[in-house]
Formats: C-alpha cells, structure tokens, sequence
C-alpha cells in the first residue's frame, strides 16, 4: 500500500474516532442538563400537579353542591306550587262553604216565616247566572225559581228585579222599567214547581252597580211577599237559559 494511501486511512479513522467521541460527548452533556433541568424543576412540577388536584377536588365540590342546589331549588318550586293549588283549592272550599251556608240562612228564613205564617208559600230564587254581554255596561242573566212547601198550588205574581248602585248622585236602584234597553222588561211569575227566567239589559254608563235585588210579589195572600240579595259578580261563561232572552217562560215538572 503506498504511503499517501495509508496516512489517509490513519486520517480517516482518527476523524472518525474523534467524532464518535465527540458525539459521546454531547450526548453526555445532554443527558446531565436534561437531569439537572428536571431536578431543577421537579419541585414546581408536583407544586402545580398537587394544585391541579386540589382544583380538580374543588371542582367535584362544586359539582355535588350545584346538583344540591338544583335539587333543592326543583323542591322549593314544587312546594310553592302545591301551597298556591292548596290556597286556591281552600278559597275556592271556602266561597262554597260560604254559599251553602247562605243558601241554608236563606231556607231557614223561608221556613220560620212559613211557620210563622201559617198555611202560606213561598218561592226561592236559585243558580242566578249574570254574565258580561261583550259590550261595556250589557249583561244577560237567568234564574230558576222554585216552590218552598212541595205540592203547593199554583201561584201568580211578578218578580222585582233591581240592580243596587251608585251614580253621579250617590246610590241609585235602577229596576228594568228603567231601563230602555231591557228585555223583557217585566218578569210574571205563574208556576206550579219550578220556572226559568231569562233577560238582557244594559247599565247607564255613569252607573256603577253594587248588587242585585230579585223580589217576589204575589198576586194574592197564599204567597209570603220575600226578596234576595245578591252580590254583583258577572262570570265570564254563557248562562243557559230555560226561556229566550225575549221572554219569561215558565215551566211545570
């Protein structure tokens, strides 16, 4: 082998030993940094990995009491709602208490002036239905009427339908003769047990009602003279009426 040949081969292989050593060298170096970074590091790393534990914990806390809340807020709201359908549900028992016992203050008034009478009658005024007509100051009603002492004759008569209010001057009894736009504007009564009654009429418009007065005058003495009061409570539902608006009937069952 000639001399230049091998001094390159000697040159060749001192580079590559020079280069694997080298090479060995940095890896080495990289290794102790990575080692000495991490060990530097190694203290604020589990400070955050503690703190995101901690967060994480809170976290599942949050979680539980939101739930907590929810439930609790679905509760309360479901205990407003069964008080408010429980207040309602006990006015409502309570106006229909208080309707029964009027309606039985009003029997045994009849009752103490038919004893208190004798042998004479009476007529009671029942499911009076007063209901707005769509327009200001316009009304329809209904009433039935029926006999106190079963099986008494036939009698005759006419009833005093007035409405209790209040105009520019102070109080004011309006009747349905005093009233145009009424009809029918008389009410006869001619029953043997039962009779249905049926009007419209419309209110002036400075007129402000109270209350409504349905009165009974006989036509002869076998009949007690009696009248009712009402409140003034329009519904908003249609009556349904036995007769025409046009006019009183009377029926017999």
């Amino acid at each position: 082998m000639p001399d230049s040949l091998r001094r390159l081969s000697y040159r060749l292989l001192a580079g590559g030993f020079y280069a694997v050593l080298l090479a060995a060298a940095l890896w080495t170096g990289f290794e102790l940094g990575q080692e000495r970074v991490t060990s530097l590091m190694q203290p604020e790393l589990a400070a955050l990995d503690a703190e995101r534990l901690e967060l994480v914990a809170e976290r599942d806390v949050l979680r539980v009491d939101l739930a907590v809340a929810l439930r609790e807020q679905v509760i309360a709201e479901r205990s407003r709602q069964i008080d408010r359908e429980t207040a309602r549900a006990l006015t409502e028992q309570l106006k229909e208490a208080q309707d029964a016992r009027l309606d039985l203050s009003r029997e045994l008034l009849y009752l103490k002036r038919l004893v208190q009478e004798g042998d004479r009658g009476a007529i009671r005024v029942h499911d009076l239905r007063l209901v707005s007509e769509g327009r200001p100051k316009a009304f329809r009603y209904a009433f039935t009427l029926t006999q106190v002492v079963p099986g008494f004759a036939e009698t005759t008569g006419h009833i005093r339908f007035e409405i209790e209010g209040r105009g520019p001057g102070g109080a004011v009894t309006l009747s349905l003769v005093d009233l145009p736009s009424a009809e029918p504007r008389a009410l006869p009564i001619a029953l043997e047990y039962l009779q249905s009654l049926s009007g419209v009429f419309e209110l002036p418009d400075d007129f402000e009602p109270t209350g409504l007065v349905i009165g009974v005058e006989p036509s002869d003495d076998r009949l007690i003279p009696t009248s009712e009061s009402f409140p003034w409570a329009p519904t908003p539902e249609t009556p349904s009426p036995s007769g025409s608006p046009e006019e009183a009937s009377s029926r017999g069952s």
